[in-house]
């Protein structure tokens, strides 16, 4: 019998090498990525790949139905330090109870989670979905980051 579940935990980052590859992105090493949590209230969290060393000054949003993988060939090729995050209900973020996933809604929590990740200030891209979040966020939250959108 084949069982359908993994006897180990999957790697989330064991294909890194073969996007980059397939990219046409020079791979010397595997760069640094790290899945971190930020606590956005009601015992939710978002989820986000951070990538590279210092501070980050992108932070990516990515489309309806996708997580933060989404830009794992972007992170690639820009090679910099910079945040991919998961939409609520996406990905390794928490759902909400509420079911409310509009993009002033999911702008709320991601402007925390980017307060946590970029205080620095950083420019959002965001693609789908993730471009009326971004703008959600720069118009409702432009401090302490002061957001631009790309």
């Amino acid at each position: 019998m084949i069982s359908l579940v993994p006897d180990e935990p999957l790697d989330e980052f064991a294909f890194l090498q073969e996007a980059a590859q397939e990219a046409g992105i020079a791979w010397a090493v595997a760069p640094r990525v790290e899945r971190r949590a930020v606590d956005v209230g009601d015992g939710r969290v978002v989820s986000a790949l951070v990538w590279g060393d210092g501070d980050p000054d992108v932070v990516f949003l990515h489309g309806g139905a996708q997580n933060a993988h989404t830009w794992d060939t972007v992170a690639l090729a820009l090679g910099r330090p910079l945040v991919a995050l998961d939409h609520p209900g996406h990905g390794h973020s928490s759902w909400r109870a509420d079911g409310d996933y509009s993009p002033s809604t999911m702008a709320v929590d991601e402007a925390v989670a980017i307060a946590a990740l970029a205080p620095r200030g950083c420019t959002l891209a965001g693609m789908g979905l993730g471009a009326p979040v971004a703008i959600r966020i720069a118009v409702d939250f432009p401090a302490p980051f002061s957001p631009t959108i790309a």
